[in-house]
């Protein structure tokens, strides 16, 4: 793996040496997000609602991102839309006084759709495909050790309030982001797939682009493989609702455990995704892609039984059980994931048509988008009756899953080790 990382040449390389820069100051700051905004006043129901309009606004930008990158390339696509996605939201989250502010937020930061379709471009284009599931591993690599700096958000808040650290973090975000941001610009270059989609759209509106999109749509209905993937993203962004936005909810809130110490969990769980990359990929890969996914679901399932098994402070004489058993589970959500999400991605890809990949991919997240966006506000709903409910429904979703991965079995996708 690190053979292949130092041999890697343009935007692959670029894509990943930069993603620390974003990646560090996301670490430090959004384990404690949730709790910003409800200690500045927004409730579960509140954030709900914040989740779901960001979820339809992104199915908008998500749309334009495919034709978009085809119109103006991938790497000018690319910088205007992490711009306006995360410098101006991330200024905004900094002096954020009430919902209004974060609902402001909400609109910009849902353009990120746009620079996901065209910054993945930028990182598998002119690479084989059987290097792309190694591509997304050290993808993952590199946003797992700007985790570690997550101990300097533990320090100050053992030191101040949360509400005037997280207005720091977020102001070290606004800088480190934008530099990521020219960097990528200045030293990337177009894709040599999408210089040849910037050829043939020269003479073409995005309106006429946009409508030519239903050709693309139909062959994404007819394509049984395409569909495999599509419901396979659906569901899992409806888990990560849940798990990205009420975690820390129901760890502070209901189990009682100190907020300070949630910085410590995204730690740990990097830790264990970094031995696993780094140590037990190489083995791994040597099995089917879909035997290696199923295995990361079985793991999700069981980590989230014990999730719900947890018990809060209070309800045992022993302090520590909540603690240690909130560790255990974060060591087993860390190995699902190392085995799951990096070959998800990579089906993803696998699984398009490379000489639509833009638009294909752009159109996958807008259906997604739209079906997902109603749960912001369900999944809110549900965490005021009982925070333990979106979790018994993840392992349902998991379950789905499994179902739909079954289905690629048939398929033998190799991996260059």
């Amino acid at each position: 793996m690190i053979r292949q990382i130092l041999a890697l040449k343009g935007n692959p390389r670029l894509c990943i040496v930069t993603e620390p820069l974003w990646g560090i100051p996301h670490a430090l700051y959004i384990p404690f997000f949730p709790l910003y905004m409800h200690t500045l006043g927004l409730g579960d129901s509140d954030i709900g609602i914040l989740v779901s309009v960001g979820f339809f606004l992104q199915m908008i930008s998500a749309f334009i991102g495919g034709v978009a990158s085809d119109k103006y390339g991938r790497r000018l696509t690319t910088f205007v839309a992490d711009i306006l996605s995360w410098t101006i939201p991330v200024g905004i989250w900094a002096l954020a006084q009430d919902f209004r502010w974060f609902l402001v937020a909400a609109v910009f930061n849902s353009i990120w759709r746009v620079s996901d379709t065209s910054w993945q471009c930028l990182l598998v284009e002119d690479v084989e495909a059987d290097r792309i599931v190694r591509l997304y591993q050290w993808v993952y690599i590199a946003g797992l050790l700007s985790v570690f700096f997550a101990p300097i958000s533990f320090y100050f808040l053992r030191v101040h309030s949360l509400v005037p650290v997280m207005r720091v973090l977020l102001g070290f975000a606004f800088v480190s982001m934008t530099l990521k941001f020219f960097l990528m610009y200045k030293f990337g270059m177009e894709t040599g797939q999408g210089r040849v989609r910037m050829a043939e759209t020269k003479d073409t509106s995005l309106f006429t682009l946009s409508l030519q999109c239903k050709d693309v749509f139909l062959q994404i209905i007819r394509t049984p493989a395409t569909l495999r993937v599509l419901a396979l993203i659906i569901l899992l962004n409806i888990q990560q609702i849940s798990s990205n936005n009420f975690f820390s909810l129901y760890v502070a809130q209901d189990l009682g455990v100190p907020e300070q110490n949630l910085a410590l969990f995204p730690i740990l769980r990097a830790g264990i995704m970094l031995v696993f990359f780094l140590f037990a990929q190489v083995w791994l890969n040597r099995f089917p892609l879909y035997a290696v996914m199923l295995g990361g679901l079985a793991v999700y399932i069981t980590g989230h039984v014990w999730l719900l098994s947890i018990p809060g402070y209070g309800s045992t004489p022993y302090a520590a059980v909540p603690i240690l058993s909130l560790v255990l589970f974060t060591v087993i959500d860390a190995c699902a994931a190392s085995l799951f999400l990096p070959r998800r991605d990579s089906l993803v890809i696998l699984n398009v048509d490379p000489q639509e990949r833009a638009r294909i991919m752009a159109l996958l997240l807008v259906i997604m988008l739209g079906v997902s966006s109603p749960f912001g506000y369900i999944v809110g709903a549900m965490s005021e009756v009982s925070r333990r409910i979106p979790f018994v429904m993840s392992i349902g979703l998991f379950v789905l899953m499994g179902v739909i991965v079954l289905m690629e079995r048939k398929r033998k996708i190799e991996i260059k080790t």
